[in-house]
């Protein structure tokens, strides 16, 4: 709960701040505070660039996601591809999602304009931290989805190829928005809300949300996050080793060829998921961290360090540039989503001679996915 509790370091100008020790009280309508604490700068000044830099990450994610979306609705990945481009596409509305739901709260926390018309407004106030739960869950869950299919494809190849389907697929992601969603809009019946009272987490979020909901959502998924991409790690190293050792048979037959080519296949998908979590725990931790800190100075009643509190509002941005980078790794990685974007601004890829035009999707055909099941039965 460090992110949410540090929102109250500091929020609002604090040059007629009044020196006295740490205290849990409001200051005014214009300039709430919840610490009241000797400041020798003023942390407003710093708030124009914390908000220019989180827009200018969520203008690129936007756009980014934005083609992306265009792109897989248009192509034929989500109606003949493989089940796993449903949940590629699921990780990509969640991505455009928390590019256009995190906007209201930082308005509202940054902005002069924005602390003066949030202060009164319940809704308005706990929607805007809903937007902002639901921005992060949504990305945990769909990289939670995502693992969990890459580990049952490598591991059981077999079972995957008919149990996988594209119904189950949407089955999955539907039940997971409706955990999110319940999970976040429960703020809105355990909230302890006061008018005049700064709209961040620690004065909105009662302490049975924080410890039962917040909290324990939010590091059960980063846990499980973790958790599954080691187990994909082992899975997929044995997978390797057992593809090199029937490559090396002399007596490899026609269904074991085309075992190993589609086992190398599912792999392709699994260097998506690990750079998509690798870039979601590199842009966090530094911005949590810097908040654990800072937390860690006003649970002892102290003043946090000037430059912590800076960095700590600076690295906001760098919380959701993985709005940018997963959709380059989607077009990097994936031959089907790189032909889709292009095929949107009337580009084609470089067709190789004697290569069928249908070469891109062949991977990620149903066609494909039953005659390599029929072979290995």
């Amino acid at each position: 709960m460090a992110d949410v509790e540090a929102t109250a370091i500091y929020h609002g100008p604090t040059d007629a701040m009044p020196t006295t020790d740490a205290t849990w009280d409001t200051y005014n309508a214009t300039q709430a505070s919840l610490i009241h604490a000797p400041v020798a700068q003023d942390i407003a000044a710093w708030y124009k660039y914390a908000l220019l830099t989180a827009y200018i990450v969520m203008l690129v994610g936007m756009v980014l996601n934005l083609v992306t979306v265009i792109a897989y609705v248009q192509s034929p990945l989500l109606s003949r591809g493989k089940p796993v481009h449903q949940l590629i596409f699921n990780m990509t509305i969640s991505d455009l999602t928390t590019c256009l739901a995190s906007q209201p709260f930082l308005t509202f926390l940054y902005t002069d304009a924005g602390q003066r018309y949030i202060i009164g407004r319940k809704f308005q106030c706990i929607a805007s931290l809903v937007g902002i739960g639901i921005s992060f869950d949504s990305t945990m869950m769909a990289l939670i989805l995502i693992t969990c299919e890459r580990l049952f494809a490598i591991h059981s190849p077999l079972q995957h190829m008919h149990r996988v389907t594209k119904k189950s697929c949407r089955v999955a992601i539907l039940i997971a928005w409706t955990i999110i969603l319940a999970k976040n809009v429960s703020l809105f019946f355990m909230n302890k809300w006061q008018s005049g009272v700064s709209c961040v987490g620690i004065t909105v979020m009662t302490d049975a949300y924080v410890s039962y909901v917040y909290n324990l959502g939010l590091y059960t998924m980063l846990g499980s996050v973790a958790l599954l991409n080691i187990l994909l790690i082992i899975v997929v190293i044995i997978a390797k080793r057992k593809a090199g050792t029937m490559s090396a048979s002399e007596t490899m037959t026609k269904s074991v060829r085309r075992q190993i080519k589609s086992t190398r296949s599912e792999m392709k998908i699994v260097k998506i998921v690990f750079l998509a979590v690798g870039v979601l725990f590199l842009t966090w931790i530094p911005h949590n961290t810097l908040a654990n800190v800072a937390q860690s100075y006003v649970s002892k009643n102290q003043t946090a360090p000037f430059n912590i509190v800076v960095g700590w509002h600076m690295t906001r941005g760098l919380v959701i540039f993985g709005t940018i980078a997963d959709p380059l790794i989607y077009f990097l990685q994936n031959s089907g989503c790189h032909s889709a974007v292009l095929s949107l601004f009337g580009c084609s890829e470089t067709k190789l001679p004697g290569r069928q035009q249908q070469s891109v999707y062949s991977l990620d055909s149903q066609t494909h996915e039953s005659n390599v099941s029929e072979v290995t039965v």
